[in-house]
């Protein structure tokens, strides 16, 4: 492990999306400031996204790069805007709502020194995860390590350090919304990018959340079975598929012998089976193609 008490080589660009966070946005920029001395050269680009409050007024006042969105695109549209604003190879993300632990900046920098992808694990002893969201949360992470066959302690942190070539790789992927997190964890970790999870404390927010936990957990549902799709097919495809052909040729054996024939509903079970497997072959062919 690196020690956090060296300077990063090179330059970090703080990403800081922002709607409505007139409440905590200074503190925590001046948070992250604080912690500019780690690297050689320290950029923060806040995006304002279509606030109705002060935000935008804040960040104006403050050493930073002011983006502002005329209205409300989302938590992903803001960082794409942002990344393609960052001068520096290496991006930093972080929330203006002060749940994030800044002061961990040091910690997440040194172990970048020896990964592409450092995030900041919402798994320290003090973490204040709504109860309401903490079900959903578990079934989606259990799904995208089923899928990705990779252990991930925490799937959608917002609070991280990446290379920022890497991540353009995936740009026409990520989401306007919440779940650009959940698609560029995935994408890094189901394309053998090196990927690095430190502990961290997750404060109580300031301000009301934006996420809307039954709408964004289908989302984020239906997100990682599309991840997945494309960089492990074989891991979405063939465990269906498999069960498909079971099903039917147990139905069919059940169908003989009771009835001397097999019935139409064996039989198409049994070519489902066998069809989604040709899919999941295809698709994997392809994905290793587009890698080549």
């Amino acid at each position: 492990m690196a020690s956090p008490d060296e300077r990063f080589p090179g330059g970090i660009t703080v990403l800081i999306p922002a709607f409505n966070e007139e409440g905590a946005l200074e503190s925590t920029i001046r948070a992250i400031l604080a912690c500019a001395r780690v690297a050689e050269d320290f950029e923060v680009i806040v995006i304002d996204d279509g606030s109705k409050d002060r935000t935008a007024e804040v960040a104006a006042r403050l050493p930073v790069t002011l983006v502002r969105h005329p209205v409300n695109r989302g938590y992903g549209s803001s960082l794409i805007s942002g990344m393609r604003r960052a001068k520096h190879d290496w991006i930093m993300i972080a929330d203006a709502d002060g749940t994030y632990p800044l002061e961990d900046i040091p910690r997440l920098l040194a172990e970048a020194k020896v990964a592409d992808m450092v995030v900041g694990a919402r798994t320290g002893s003090e973490v204040h995860v709504p109860l309401l969201r903490r079900p959903g949360k578990w079934i989606i992470t259990r799904l995208a390590e089923y899928l990705s066959q990779t252990r991930i302690p925490d799937l959608n942190s917002g609070f991280r350090i990446f290379r920022k070539e890497a991540a353009m790789r995936f740009i026409s992927l990520y989401p306007e919304g919440f779940s650009f997190t959940t698609t560029i964890t995935l994408a890094f970790m189901t394309n053998g990018y090196h990927v690095v999870f430190v502990p961290i404390n997750y404060h109580k927010r300031v301000g009301k959340s934006s996420i809307k936990p039954l709408r964004d957990f289908t989302g984020f549902f239906i997100l990682i079975i599309r991840i997945c799709a494309c960089f492990r097919p074989l891991n979405v495809f063939i465990p269906p598929a498999l069960f498909f052909l079971a099903a039917g040729i147990g139905k069919g054996i059940v169908d003989y012998v009771g009835q001397g024939h097999l019935g139409l509903l064996a039989i198409a079970a049994a070519l489902t089976g066998v069809q989604m497997i040709f899919i999941g072959l295809l698709a994997d062919l392809i994905d290793r193609r587009m890698k080549l």
